[in-house]
């Protein structure tokens, strides 16, 4: 992480803005107001840093700034330089829910050969009633992103789903001429510059994880019956672990009460890495109700654990589909039934378990990572 640190320092962020190309066939990329959390991290940061290695590609960031939930979907309104506006080419936002639209026309007056690219993550406009997320977006956010997209000349996105559901978005709404790409999260080296190994404790535990926060609590409270079941049948030959939250609503009410679980509150992304990896885990459980929503799920958790070797149990049917190979990189599950028996599957056979982390870790490292293949993606959208 320590080139994340130095970008926070802004000295990785180089002042001088040169006006001549290295060559005509050169794209500029300007990242903007990038926010240090995942998102901003797989979305922003880490392609700044990968591509501005790469022939072909000059790339800049505005800034980066510590994670704040109030700022999540805003940028400053100072944020951007003109001499940046007139070095670029294309010009990426981060998903906005305020108003930007006089800012864009400024940007297009000051350079009308500019691209606006605006990268969207999640999908907030039909969210079931029954989510969680359902409460946090307002209808005017989902207006004015839409208001926002309106501007763009380049939508991008990490899923399949979105990708889709996009392009039939801007057909209904007239706006055809906005192309919408595929643009898939990638994994680096950097982000584990710095992460050291420690040693795993002595002892026979079977490490189950998860992560999420509040947010997540009635994903976890679905989940109930099969944790009670497993802790009841292998007793203290298993942990089940929460990295994220501290098992309590805003009223102090413990949401998983009557089942022992170990809790780990959230840290800096810049901890992040870290912390993962200080867990331990042998088994990571991504538990999600069976719901719509999850077709257009982040799917970073798979990636991040693969990349330490730790196998993953993930939601079938759902956006994990199209990374998680059942049976072969991960194991995938619908119903509670099927999700206790691959758990038990991988509880009591410690080698099918190995192998399957390690196939993860071979697969994410070959085939998500920055390499002369996955920049082909990059490369279509931008060159």
């Amino acid at each position: 992480m320590k080139k994340i640190k130095d970008l926070l320092k802004k000295s990785e962020i180089r002042t001088d803005i040169p006006i001549e190309k290295s060559s005509y066939f050169t794209s500029r990329l300007l990242y903007v107001s990038p926010l240090l959390n995942s998102d901003g991290y797989y979305r922003m940061i880490l392609p700044f840093l990968e591509l501005g290695t790469v022939k072909g590609f000059e790339t800049r960031v505005t800034s980066v700034t510590k994670w704040d939930f109030t700022k999540k979907f805003t940028i400053g309104r100072d944020t951007i330089k003109e001499e940046e506006i007139r070095w670029a080419d294309y010009i990426i936002f981060p998903m906005l829910t305020e108003d930007y639209i006089f800012l864009f026309k400024a940007i297009k007056v000051i350079n009308p050969e500019v691209s606006l690219v605006m990268d969207i993550t999640r999908q907030i406009h039909t969210i079931p009633k029954a989510h969680v997320d359902h409460d946090i977006y307002s209808k005017y956010d989902q207006v004015q992103l839409i208001k926002n997209i309106a501007k763009m000349d380049i939508i991008t996105t990490p899923f399949k789903e979105l990708c889709k559901l996009y392009r039939e978005w801007l057909t209904i709404y007239g706006q055809n001429h906005i192309e919408v790409f595929l643009l898939p999260s990638l994994i680096s080296p950097i982000g584990f510059e710095g992460v050291s190994a420690i040693a795993k404790p002595q002892d026979d535990k079977v490490r189950i994880g998860m992560i999420g926060t509040i947010r997540a609590a009635k994903d976890f409270r679905y989940f109930l019956p099969l944790f009670k079941r497993i802790k009841e049948t292998y007793k203290d030959k298993v942990e089940l672990i929460i990295f994220g939250w501290d098992g309590k609503n805003p009223s102090g009410y413990e949401s998983l009460k009557g089942i022992e679980i170990t809790f780990h509150k959230s840290v800096s992304f810049l901890d992040y890495y870290q912390t993962l990896k200080n867990l331990h885990l042998d088994i990571l459980l991504i538990p999600m109700r069976s719901l719509l929503y999850y077709t257009y799920a982040n799917t970073i958790k798979f990636l991040e654990a693969a990349a330490i070797g730790v196998p993953v149990i993930a939601l079938a049917h759902s956006s994990f589909s199209y990374e998680i190979d059942d049976k072969q990189n991960g194991l995938l599950a619908w119903k509670l039934p099927e999700w206790e028996e691959k758990l038990i599957a991988l509880i009591e056979h410690p080698k099918y378990r190995k192998k399957l982390g390690q196939t993860a870790k071979k697969w994410v490292w070959n085939h998500r990572v920055y390499n002369e293949d996955t920049l082909v993606h990059f490369k279509n959208i931008f060159m």
